[in-house]
């Protein structure tokens, strides 16, 4: 059985100033993960961004929740498409996984999530906010959820000091996550995404 890392990338890390897709970060997270899985790691990527990103096309600037779910339809398409294309570069597959809080069989889930990885697959996971906007109350509880699914070895959050506008949950999430893997034997940090080969250097 392959050692699992669950990463979670944070809007401050994918998206630059103007809300556009960081092709530069994306491509440097890619070199990293088939460095990763050349180790013999299975890895699985949450990745935020799509409301972000979607706010380029939708004005979400007022508390419209049906604009900002708009907005992650959209944006979600961009962050997708943009891995998919960086990461092929890199001879690494992904796949896109949308969850809600609502859906049923988490552990079916947790099955495909794992045959994704013995194959070779980076899963690509995000919450489905078209459908329910922040059901699990953030990306950072919705990747220690998959963690602890897929028995994971490790779990990192990459963020920055700024964060974003567009994340949910902030800091204070991220301390809450980390005393609930703790509980479970699952390390858990927090990382400056931004700094050079900053998964190498923790995770080997």
């Amino acid at each position: 059985m392959k050692k699992i890392v669950v990463i979670k990338i944070g809007s401050s890390v994918l998206l630059t100033d103007r809300n556009r897709i960081d092709e530069y970060r994306v491509n440097q997270i890619a070199t990293q993960v088939s460095h990763l899985k050349h180790m013999g790691l299975g890895v699985v990527l949450i990745i935020s961004g799509a409301v972000g990103l979607g706010s380029n096309f939708i004005d979400i600037n007022d508390k419209n929740h049906i604009k900002k779910r708009a907005a992650a339809g959209i944006g979600q398409v961009l962050l997708t498409s943009s891995f998919n294309t960086i990461f092929q570069y890199k001879n690494l597959q992904v796949a896109q996984v949308l969850l809600t809080k609502s859906d049923s069989d988490l552990q079916e889930i947790s099955c495909v999530l794992q045959h994704y990885i013995d194959n070779g697959f980076i899963p690509l996971i995000n919450e489905n906010d078209v459908v329910d906007l922040n059901s699990f109350s953030g990306n950072d509880f919705l990747g220690a959820q998959i963690t602890t699914l897929l028995k994971g070895d490790k779990f990192l959050m990459l963020s920055t000091m700024k964060g974003s506008i567009y994340g949910v949950g902030g800091g204070e999430a991220k301390q809450v996550v980390i005393k609930l893997l703790k509980k479970q034997g699952i390390e858990t940090q927090i990382v400056n995404g931004k700094l050079k080969n900053i998964l190498l250097k923790t995770i080997l």
